[in-house]
């Protein structure tokens, strides 16, 4: 005797009497080395954080280009926007140097105005 995997019921033979669920194909394909289909109406789970399951978002920065531009400006020759956006290398040189003389905090604070400014990691600094 066996024990039907989708209704639980007892039975003989190849085919349950009580669900009709088929055996034979089951046990041919498992014979074969082939696949073998989930018992009952399984479904496959669903990934909530699948990258092909929806539309494509761009990769964006956690940080607030607002506080990054006002950082720049006010702190901006000691490099505090840069420390602020995970660049601490150049936020230190910008500490030693002056916002390289000055130079370097200008185009700072224009890259940061116009969006193109990055963090850290690569992503735009853009909301």
């Amino acid at each position: 005797m066996r024990t039907c995997e989708q209704c639980g019921a007892a039975f003989e033979g190849d085919v349950c009497p009580y669900c009709g669920k088929n055996y034979s194909a089951v046990n041919q394909q498992q014979a074969a080395g082939g696949y073998q289909q989930p018992a009952g109406n399984a479904q496959q789970p669903i990934y909530q954080n699948n990258f092909y399951a929806g539309a494509y978002a761009p990769a964006v920065s956690s940080k607030s280009k607002i506080a990054t531009l006002l950082l720049c400006i006010f702190l901006g020759e000691l490099g505090v926007h840069r420390f602020y956006a995970g660049k601490i290398g150049t936020g230190i040189l910008w500490l030693l140097t002056a916002g390289c003389c000055g130079i370097g905090w200008l185009v700072d604070i224009i890259t940061i105005a116009v969006g193109s400014f990055k963090d850290g990691n690569g992503l735009p600094i853009s909301n």
